[in-house]
Parts: structure tokens; sequence; C-alpha cells
């Protein structure tokens, strides 16, 4: 079973850039299981997930990678054991840290491949970085591999300044340019960051 968890702060293009990584397993057809957590009351992602014809599980009023954690890992189990999924796409809330999540499903279902793609949000960047500097870093920096999403919506400038600092804390791995609004860039990122 591969498992991808997707993270990114609020906002950054989680839910349509996982849209898109289902489809493309389904369209070489694996079984694909989404498991969303929201910390509010109301399941927009999971909503929106359902509404592209994708079944979503909601973890919701809660953060998985701490006060949900039990939740998170029984869960992981009873997928793995009812539904026996090929591929499990783990999309927490904007405001985890997914290297944590990472650590929790760890040991609680066979681990065949798990990983960690962190999206990085080109166009709000200086805003983030300004405000949420050190949160960012935290939640980017133990990632797989890393996304900067909206590349459509900036100019050159801007996306070789993210990949810069984002190099910067993560020397070590591959970032792709990514829209997800348009999918440029998405094949090439898809062929070296997921298990096709």
């Amino acid at each position: 079973m591969i498992i991808h968890v997707v993270g990114g702060f609020l906002g950054s293009g989680k839910t349509t850039l996982l849209i898109k990584i289902a489809e493309r397993y389904i369209a070489d057809g694996k079984k694909v299981t989404i498991l969303v957590n929201e910390a509010g009351e109301i399941g927009v992602d999971g909503a929106s997930i359902s509404s592209n014809g994708l079944n979503a599980i909601q973890l919701q009023e809660g953060c998985i990678c701490c006060t949900l954690s039990g939740t998170l890992q029984s869960t992981m189990r009873d997928i793995e054991r009812e539904l026996d999924p090929d591929v499990v796409i783990i999309e927490p809330t904007g405001l985890a840290l997914p290297h944590k999540v990472r650590e929790l499903i760890r040991g609680t279902v066979s681990e065949d491949e798990i990983n960690t793609i962190g999206i990085c949000d080109a166009m709000r960047f200086d805003r983030l970085r300004e405000k949420k500097e050190d949160f960012l870093r935290m939640q980017l920096q133990r990632s797989d591999v890393l996304w900067i999403n909206k590349i459509d919506a900036v100019d050159f400038e801007k996306v070789f300044e993210v990949s810069t600092w984002l190099r910067s804390i993560c020397p070590n791995v591959p970032i792709f340019m990514v829209s997800g609004k348009t999918g440029e860039g998405l094949e090439e990122a898809f062929s070296k960051s997921l298990l096709l």
C-alpha cells in the first residue's frame, strides 16, 4: 500500500492537487482511498473531493497529528482491513505538521511506501513568509518532495524566490513547479513523486 501525506498551509491548493493525484492513480487502475482532516465542523475539502466523484473519509473537529492521533491510527487500520486500497492519500488540516502524521501512521499499517508531499503556495508566499515563516519552515522542511503550487498566478522571479527559499531549508529535497489550476508541471511532478 502506498501512502501519500499531502501537506501545506491553509489555502495552498492541497485539495485540488490531491484530487489530481487520485485521478492519476485511478487512471492507472489503482484503488484509491482519501482521508481528509478538517479542523471545523463542516467538511469543505471532503465535499469538494466528493463532488469530483471520489470517496473521502473525513476526520473532523481536531488535528490528526495531536488531538485525533488515536483516531488516525485506528482509521488507518480499518482502511487497510476493510477497503484494502492500493493508495491512501491523506490531507491533514492546513495547520498540521505532515511529518508528525507520517510518524503516527508508521507501524500502524504495512509500510510499503509512505511519502510526504509538501505544497508551497507561490501566490501567497510573501505574506505567509512574513507572518508565519517559522511555522511554514516546520511544516515543509521534512517533506520527501516539494511542489510549488499556483505558478500560473506569479512570474518567474517569484517562482525562483520560492524555490531558493525552499532549497535553503530542504537542500536535498526534489522541488517541482506546478499549477493545480492549469495542470502545468503536474506530469513531471507525478512521474518523480508518485509510484505509478
